[in-house]
C-alpha cells in the first residue's frame, strides 16, 4: 500500500510540474474582447463606434466609457426594446431575456468596479444592478442581446440582422515602404527610430519592452505575398483590444519624438494571404485598397 501511495504521489507531482512548466502561448480571445467589441459594433450609433472602440482598447481610458453608462445616449434607438411598466423587476426582466434565448451566464459592463467585466449568473447580475441607480450593461448574447440599466430607465437591446462588415486597422507613418509602396507601419517606424538613435533613454527602453511583448504575443505572419514581390500589408482586427492598447503606447512614444502616426481603417484590405486571431496580411486589390478614414495618432 505504501508503495502504491508513493507511486500515486509521484504521478501527481509530475502532472503538476508539467502544468507549471507548460510554455505560454499567444493570447486568445477573452470575454471582454468578444462582448465589448460586439456590443459596440451592434448597438452603438455608427458615428460613435470608433471613439468607443479606441477607449475600450486602452484599459487606462476604460473609465471614460463606464462612467457614462448611467446617462448613456449613444445606443442606436432602432435596437431598443422598452420594458412594460409592470415588468421592470428582476424576475420579469429575466423572463423577458430568457424568452429571447439569453444564456444563464452573462457578461457585465458597469461603472461599479466590483461588477465590471465579470461573468455572472443572469439572476445574480440583475439583482446586483436593477434599482441601484448605476449604469450597467449585461451582454447576454454578444452582438445580439443585452440589457441596459441607467439612472433613469432600463431596456433591452436586441438585434436580428447581421452586424456591420468586419473592419481592420493599421497604424502608419508618412514614409513609403520599398516593397509594398504604401505608408510604413508602426513596427517599421519603431525599429528605424531605434536603429538611427532617434529615440534614446527611457523612451527607447519602453519601446523595446513593447516590441518584446509583441514578439511574445503576436504571431509572425508566414507569408507577405502570393509571389516574390511581397506586397502584403498587415492589418489588426478591430477586436484585438490588448494589442491595439499597446500600439497606442508606441504611438505616444514616437510622437513625443516628432514621429507622427495615423490610424487607417478599411473593410476591404485586399486579397488575404495570411490570417490569425489578431491580424491578417492582405495584398491590395489591383486598383488599391482605399482606407475609409485616416485619424491622427
Amino acid at each position: 500500500m505504501a508503495i502504491l501511495q508513493h507511486w500515486a504521489s509521484s504521478i501527481v507531482r509530475a502532472v503538476r510540474a508539467t502544468t507549471v512548466c507548460r510554455p505560454s502561448r499567444v493570447l486568445r480571445y477573452t470575454p471582454p474582447v468578444q462582448n465589448e467589441q460586439a456590443l459596440i459594433a451592434a448597438f452603438v450609433k455608427r458615428k460613435r463606434r470608433d471613439r468607443y472602440r479606441q477607449i475600450l482598447s486602452n484599459p487606462r481610458l476604460r473609465h471614460k466609457f463606464t462612467n457614462q453608462l448611467a446617462h448613456f445616449t449613444d445606443f442606436d434607438p432602432q435596437y431598443r426594446l422598452p420594458l412594460p411598466s409592470n415588468k421592470l423587476f428582476v424576475d420579469d426582466i429575466a423572463i423577458e431575456l430568457q424568452k429571447r434565448h439569453s444564456p444563464n451566464i452573462v457578461f457585465a459592463i458597469s461603472e461599479d468596479p466590483a461588477l465590471d467585466q465579470k461573468e455572472l449568473p443572469l439572476i445574480e447580475a440583475l439583482t446586483q444592478i436593477v434599482g441601484r441607480g448605476i449604469g450597467a450593461v449585461l451582454s447576454c448574447i454578444p452582438g445580439r442581446l443585452a440589457f441596459v440599466e441607467t439612472e433613469d430607465e432600463r431596456f433591452i437591446l436586441e438585434r436580428h440582422n447581421p452586424i456591420e462588415k468586419r473592419e481592420y486597422i493599421r497604424f502608419v507613418v508618412g514614409r513609403k515602404d520599398e516593397d509594398s509602396h504604401v505608408e510604413q507601419g508602426i513596427f517599421q517606424a519603431a525599429a528605424r527610430a531605434l536603429e538611427w538613435h532617434t529615440i534614446t533613454g527611457s523612451d527607447a527602453d519602453e519601446l523595446n519592452d513593447l516590441r518584446a511583448w509583441f514578439n511574445e504575443n503576436l504571431e509572425k505572419p508566414t507569408s507577405f505575398g502570393r509571389d516574390s514581390l511581397r506586397l502584403g500589408i498587415c492589418w489588426f482586427k478591430t477586436n484585438s483590444a490588448e494589442h491595439i492598447s499597446r500600439i497606442w503606447e508606441m504611438v505616444g512614444i514616437l510622437e513625443r519624438q516628432g514621429i507622427y502616426v495615423q490610424k487607417i481603417r478599411t473593410d476591404r484590405p485586399g486579397y488575404v494571404i495570411y490570417e490569425d486571431e489578431w491580424q491578417l496580411v492582405a495584398e491590395p486589390f489591383r486598383k488599391g485598397t482605399m482606407p475609409r478614414s485616416k485619424e491622427s495618432g
